[in-house]
């Protein structure tokens, strides 16, 4: 199986082309037809969007989802020749209850967030389906076109265009075209947001301003801090508030401080522009929390139902409805989002930051960016929890060990094993 490469236009831009890599199996669309016949296969209603961050294209995802399709298909095996629970289970690669194979080697909790009931109440599909994949170009970014909407670079060399919520709106309108593809209502679709950096944000935003859509999971890979100017992040020695006793970490000096700022304010202040000309001077306002707004799902349509219940009698169908109101599904819908939190290597992105063009001293990094980073995943892992219910619901943030920001260019087996433990949480 293999992704089919083409170029779309949506009807709110017709003058400029997306570039988008998709994978629809049962799909009888000419434009997917693939090697390996995938219209043999059995239609899905699931469907997984990769979302990229500011630098890596959608051709980053490749190796992350050619090794989750040997996953699933190997599932998928197993499932039709034992149809076996703890084949599936084997069949995943999975060897601890996070879902990540070897903690040591794929990633670990912090210990400071050490609670959690991840991997109960895992229902298991009655068909294993690989799943519909779609990744995309936003415009100005890899092969897509650039955003008809910016300014003409030639008239007006701004480096501001298009907000982000326009993405969002190009976004829904590739989803409403890609929806045509499969021949399935948007509404009656489950989709999976996999998002890194700056994608993560925008997956949030997706669903705040466009919640009649049903996003049932979310695999965070090292999310941008959408409240953050990354300056404020580090103290500022020169001013009148600053405590050296107070304010400096082991191994930090005033200096240290001020050519960190500096560095940052130059790279990564929300002011600085980009090659795709994505303005995120408003993003601190569209979301200045890290746990709010939470992530909803709207219910299906009556009449409407998922694949895997139409054909159960009355027992299989109570026992499957006692386990999924404990996981969040009832009446085989899913009613409450799953979202999986993971965040780089401390160690690993502190080294990077020294190494790098930047020359940030490790120990600036690890005494103030990292831990706010930590704290900023640990209020994403509330996005999906029910209110007054967060020690039940929240999966504790994971690390990626061996990782810096690019984790699914860094560990894109981890990526794999961890997008299978969020489907199979949703029964998908």
């Amino acid at each position: 199986m293999q992704l089919k490469d083409i170029s779309v236009k949506l009807p709110h831009k017709p003058t400029a082309t997306l570039r988008i890599s998709a994978l629809f199996p049962g799909t009888s669309s000419p434009e997917f037809a693939d090697p390996l016949d995938i219209t043999s296969l059995p239609p899905s209603s699931t469907l997984l969007v990769f979302l990229n961050g500011l630098i890596l294209p959608r051709s980053s995802w490749n190796e992350c989802i050619s090794r989750f399709l040997r996953i699933r298909d190997k599932q998928r095996r197993c499932a039709s020749s034992s149809n076996s629970s703890a084949s599936f289970d084997n069949a995943s690669g999975s060897k601890d209850e996070s879902g990540t194979g070897n903690a040591n080697k794929h990633g670990s909790i912090p210990k400071s967030n050490n609670t959690s009931n991840d991997g109960t109440h895992v229902h298991v599909p009655s068909e294993i389906k690989i799943p519909n994949i779609l990744t995309y170009d936003r415009f100005g970014q890899g092969e897509s076109d650039r955003d008809p909407s910016d300014p003409d670079p030639e008239i007006d060399n701004t480096p501001y265009g298009h907000s982000p919520l326009d993405v969002i709106a190009d976004l829904h309108q590739l989803l409403l075209l890609i929806s045509q593809y499969l021949s399935q209502d948007l509404s009656s679709l489950n989709l999976v947001f996999i998002a890194n950096s700056i994608g993560c944000p925008l997956a949030r935003l997706f669903n705040h301003h466009h919640s009649q859509v049903r996003v049932t999971g979310y695999l965070f890979l090292d999310s941008m801090m959408a409240n953050s100017d990354f300056i404020s992040v580090f103290p500022d020695p020169d001013s009148p508030e600053f405590d050296p006793e107070k304010d400096l970490r082991q191994g930090v000096s005033e200096e240290d401080l001020r050519w960190t700022r500096q560095k940052f304010r130059e790279k990564f202040h929300p002011s600085v522009g980009n090659t795709e000309r994505l303005d995120r001077r408003g993003l601190r306002t569209l979301l200045p929390w890290a746990d709010r707004p939470k992530l909803t799902i709207p219910p299906l349509r009556d009449g409407e139902e998922e694949e895997e219940d139409k054909n159960l009698n009355g027992k299989e169908k109570q026992e499957q409805e006692q386990e999924q109101e404990q996981a969040g599904m009832r009446e085989g819908t899913i009613t409450r989002p799953k979202a999986i939190v993971i965040g780089h290597d401390w160690d690993v992105f502190a080294d990077q930051n020294e190494k790098g063009p930047m020359s940030i001293p490790k120990a600036v990094i690890n005494g103030y960016m990292n831990p706010a980073w930590q704290r900023y995943n640990e209020g994403l892992t509330r996005l999906a929890a029910v209110d007054g219910n967060d020690d039940k619901d929240v999966v504790p943030v994971k690390i990626a060990k061996d990782c810096g920001h690019f984790i699914q260019k860094d560990d894109p087996e981890l990526v794999a094993r961890e997008l299978d433990y969020v489907l199979r949480g949703l029964g998908l």
